[in-house]
């Protein structure tokens, strides 16, 4: 349906027996791509497939994307483990300076590097709530998910069993019902399939002990302040992690930020409007 093509490179991380998995996709000037959750990158395919001539490199997060397993909760620092591995990532694919594209969870990472190397980060594009960043008060739905013994009862109701549920999670994140209908069964069959994955339960079940509520963690406005690229901003007006008004308060801390409000949308904001967010993606690159 998109019309895409790519190739798969693993690449391992320093002082451990980690790899992760880049999937590389067209030509043109590049894009390096963090997503969301736990790090899958496939949901990406319809902005991708709706954007002109780039070199996207898409980033598989450890925990996702077939990229090796992680229980977070095991490192001792979780920021610097964020900053090498892209660091590391960047450095094996000859990126000395990029604009970075993320999503939810992917934005917390790449906001985390952009302060340690500012020099590598000529824009970033932000999509979506970006994790915890100014975030405050952990959502209730994310807080159960932490709670001894519900945690793991949760999550597994979570995980779709079969294709007719495989899209609960888009729902549950305020993508559109009319938008559901209409994506491609492959898209319902990665989602069914990578949430099926032997270390998929673990990997985000750590992420939201850690990154995810952990205050400690959290990116404030003062943190924002120091970024020295332009960003661009795309919020959806139907995320169900945030308000628009916090989008707002997050774009305003933001030195050089274009803010877009995406109308009628969930926290993946390009499944309901591709098009819009493409063309807002470009606008900003040029």
């Amino acid at each position: 349906m998109y019309n895409l093509t790519g190739t798969d490179t693993y690449y391992q991380l320093p002082d451990s027996d980690m790899r992760v998995r880049v999937t590389e996709i067209g030509s043109g000037t590049p894009i390096f791509i963090v997503p969301g959750n736990t790090g899958d990158g496939f949901p990406f395919s319809s902005l991708i497939g709706h954007m002109g001539n780039h070199h996207f490199y898409l980033f598989n997060r450890p925990g996702g994307g077939l990229s090796d397993g992680i229980d977070l909760t095991k490192l001792p620092d979780i920021r610097q483990f964020v900053v090498d591995t892209i660091d590391t990532v960047l450095n094996d694919l000859h990126l000395d300076r990029v604009p970075i594209m993320a999503h939810s969870m992917g934005c917390h990472w790449a906001l985390w590097y952009a302060l340690a190397h500012p020099e590598r980060v000529s824009k970033l594009i932000l999509i979506g709530n970006p994790g915890r960043v100014m975030l405050g008060k952990t959502p209730a739905p994310l807080k159960v998910l932490t709670l001894p013994g519900l945690d793991k009862i949760v999550s597994k109701r979570l995980i779709p069993k079969n294709q007719d549920q495989a899209f609960n999670g888009l729902k549950l994140m305020g993508t559109n019902k009319e938008t559901l209908a209409t994506l491609p069964n492959e898209l319902r069959e990665a989602y069914l399939r990578f949430e099926h994955l032997p270390n998929y339960s673990v990997s985000t079940l750590s992420l939201l002990k850690t990154l995810t509520v952990n205050p400690k963690y959290e990116i404030k406005a003062a943190d924002l302040a120091q970024i020295q690229c332009p960003t661009l901003m795309l919020w959806s007006e139907n995320d169900t992690f945030a308000s628009v008004d916090k989008g707002r308060e997050i774009g305003n801390a933001l030195p050089d930020n274009r803010f877009h409000l995406v109308k009628d949308a969930g926290h993946m904001p390009w499944l309901d409007r591709p098009e819009e967010c493409a063309g807002q993606v470009e606008l900003f690159l040029q």
